[in-house]
C-alpha cells in the first residue's frame, strides 16, 4: 500500500498481528431501546466464531442497562486481545455520515465508556463507520449485529494489508 495511510490502517498496523492470530471482540454500540441494541461479533485468528445482539432490559433506566452491556461484555465473553468499537465522533458536522441529536450522541459515548471499561484490553481500537462500511459484503443488512461484523471484517482485512505490506 503506497502512499499515507489513514488513521485505521496505523492504528491496526499496532496490533495486526493480535487480530490475525488472537481473539478480538468487535461491537457496534447501542445503550439499548426499541430500535438497536449493541451487536457484537467474536473473532478468532481473524475468522467469525460468533456474531449476535447484546439482550438488553429494555424497561430498565440507562444507567442499569449500561450496567447489563458491561457485565455481559465481562462475564460472556473471553477478556479479547483486541477490542474493536465503532467510532462516534464527540460531536456531529454538518455533511456527517453519522446523523443523531446530541441526546443520542452523549447516550452511544457512554455506551462506548461501559463496553471499553469492561475488561482491561491491551489494544483497542475505534474505527469509523465511513472506513468499515467499506467493507459490507453483498448480503449486509442494517443491523447492529451487521455492524459488528462489519467492524471486524474490516479490521481483519486491513491487518492482512498491513501483514502483506510488512513482508515487501
Amino acid at each position: 500500500m503506497a502512499g499515507k495511510k489513514s488513521k485505521t490502517y496505523e492504528a491496526i498496523a499496532q496490533c495486526y498481528r493480535e487480530i490475525l492470530e488472537g481473539t478480538m471482540l468487535a461491537i457496534d454500540p447501542s445503550t439499548g431501546s426499541k430500535s438497536s441494541r449493541p451487536g457484537f461479533a467474536l473473532y478468532k485468528a481473524g475468522e467469525l466464531v460468533e456474531s449476535g445482539e447484546i439482550a438488553v432490559d429494555l424497561k430498565a433506566n440507562r444507567s442499569k442497562r449500561l450496567y447489563e452491556i458491561a457485565e455481559t461484555v465481562r462475564s460472556e465473553f473471553p477478556t479479547p486481545d483486541v477490542l474493536v468499537v465503532e467510532y462516534i465522533p464527540p460531536v456531529t458536522y454538518r455533511g456527517s455520515d453519522v446523523k443523531m441529536n446530541g441526546v443520542s450522541l452523549m447516550a452511544l459515548q457512554k455506551a462506548i465508556g461501559a463496553i471499553i471499561g469492561a475488561n482491561p484490553v491491551e489494544h483497542l481500537l475505534e474505527i469509523p463507520a465511513s472506513a468499515w462500511r467499506k467493507y459490507r459484503p453483498t448480503q449486509y443488512v442494517k443491523t447492529d449485529e451487521w455492524d459488528a461484523i462489519c467492524l471486524g471484517i474490516c479490521a481483519v482485512e486491513t491487518a492482512k494489508n498491513v501483514q502483506k505490506d510488512k513482508e515487501k
